[in-house]
């Protein structure tokens, strides 16, 4: 190793710790966690609110979810370019370079979101449509559409700014963001859809009301911290419309493939998500609560994937492919020992955790097709452990064009023909489609795992 990459190592306080790998791994990955359960409640806390006031509601909210889905395609083309580039930049010892990255991930984060907030106000209802959504709960899925699509270029902020921090080794931060970002939304929404006291009862109104709400407080303190000058990447207010192009073009370079990845699934998943309608409401409704609680248990994994991204680009801005390589299958490692444990509590109490999230006349219904989906998924969780670690090295070296190949196959040959017909011809119903799902996973775990160990990921220039 040179002098002058072993003076970046020391000058750049994100970067990996060689003598205490695991702990240089785990300090960055535990705050994640929290962050990424934070928001993964918002939605949850979203389903669960709504889920007294019927299967319309309950549907209408989970397709919802869908629609905003794929408006985060931009937000993640701008998060995991602007977190590959500032990793490298700091990697390197180079600050400056990364806060020039973060200016123009924030600027073109939020023109992404202004833009998808306008076309999900107004195309809202015919994207429910056609995902398959009955009368009533595309009603409800559009009223809940217009009211989070004021967000959007909020939420877009935060996507960015987080991304940013943690490609200059701050997890912290955003941890505490996304905790404030969950406990507004749970505030205002409980208060809003049910209308205690002196507040009006809107319900999926107000749940929409809530998500916009965390969204206006979470982008203001994460601005606020970026332009406090007390990180390694800070933000400049009054240079906010200022697009450097040359940067702008290498974070999409590396950004535009993972955001095509986020698109392409997307579009796969809404394809699945129509085959899961038409099996009916009740199982559309089991399907959603399912997948709001299995996004969970990506979270550990996700954490670490975060974690590997940030390290990666760090250890190969500062001449250290080895060391990247290291860190990487210590994540892996450590995922896998994790989503195992959170697989085992999915097949032994998947039915009394469905249960906490679901009311009305049919819950017996939905929390029996609940109780087999978290089961069936079980069997996916070390795939996934694998698939999102060492995705995660991939991206984190720039290599998002593979990665990208890798989702879209295993995605649309794999998932979407399978789920077909295991849940229509063969009349599986939903758990045949989730099966195709676990084979899917399984299915990427072992490209990712080739793909990795080739090693072309070291040597691609950012």
């Amino acid at each position: 190793m040179s002098a002058e990459a072993t003076e970046s190592v020391a000058a750049a306080p994100g970067v990996i710790d060689e003598s205490h790998l695991i702990r240089s791994v785990l300090r960055l990955a535990w705050p994640v966690v929290i962050q990424q359960v934070s928001f993964s409640m918002v939605q949850l806390v979203d389903t669960a609110l709504v889920g007294h006031l019927g299967e319309d509601a309950l549907a209408g909210v989970r397709l919802a979810g869908q629609i905003f889905w794929f408006s985060q395609a931009g937000m993640v083309a701008v998060g995991v370019g602007a977190t590959a580039i500032i990793a490298r930049s700091v990697g390197a010892g180079h600050p400056e370079d990364a806060s020039r990255t973060l200016r123009n991930a924030i600027l073109m984060a939020f023109l992404w979101g202004a833009l998808m907030g306008v076309l999900t106000w107004f195309l809202g209802n015919w994207g429910l449509g056609m995902l398959g959504a009955e009368e009533g709960a595309k009603h409800q899925g559009t009223v809940y559409l217009k009211a989070t699509s004021i967000g959007m270029p909020l939420w877009s902020i935060i996507y960015a700014g987080n991304a940013a921090l943690q490609g200059a080794g701050d997890t912290r931060t955003p941890m505490v963001n996304g905790v404030a970002v969950n406990l507004v939304n749970v505030v205002v929404a409980y208060l809003l859809i049910n209308g205690p006291g002196v507040f009006p009862r809107l319900e999926v109104l107000g749940s929409g009301a809530g998500f916009t709400s965390a969204a206006i407080i979470g982008s203001l303190l994460v601005l606020a911290v970026l332009a406090s000058g007390t990180k390694v990447v800070h933000w400049k207010p009054w240079e906010a419309g200022r697009l450097d192009r040359r940067d702008a073009r290498r974070v999409l370079n590396v950004g535009v493939p993972a955001g095509v990845e986020q698109i392409q699934f997307n579009i796969a998943f809404m394809i699945y998500t129509r085959i899961i309608a038409s099996l009916g409401t009740t199982a559309l409704a089991a399907h959603g609560v399912t997948l709001a609680l299995q996004s969970l248990t990506f979270n550990v994994g996700f954490a670490l994937s975060v974690a590997t991204t940030a390290l990666v680009g760090q250890c190969l801005g500062a001449q250290r492919p080895d060391l990247a390589e290291k860190a990487t299958y210590v994540t892996m490692r450590y995922s896998l020992v994790f989503m195992g444990a959170l697989a085992l509590t999915m097949m032994v109490l998947g039915g009394q955790i469905t249960g906490l999230f679901v009311g009305g006349e049919n819950a017996a219904e939905v929390t029996g097709i609940g109780r087999k989906l978290l089961f069936i998924f079980a069997f996916a969780m070390p795939g996934l452990a694998v698939s999102l670690s060492l995705g995660g090295g991939l991206r984190g070296a720039g290599d998002t064009r593979a990665v990208l190949a890798i989702m879209a196959g295993a995605t649309w040959i794999v998932r979407l023909l399978p789920a077909y017909l295991f849940a229509i011809v063969f009349g599986m119903g939903v758990p045949g489609a989730w099966l195709a799902a676990v084979l899917d996973i399984n299915v990427r775990a072992a490209l990712m795992y080739l793909r990795f160990r080739q090693g072309r990921w070291k040597h691609i220039t950012v």
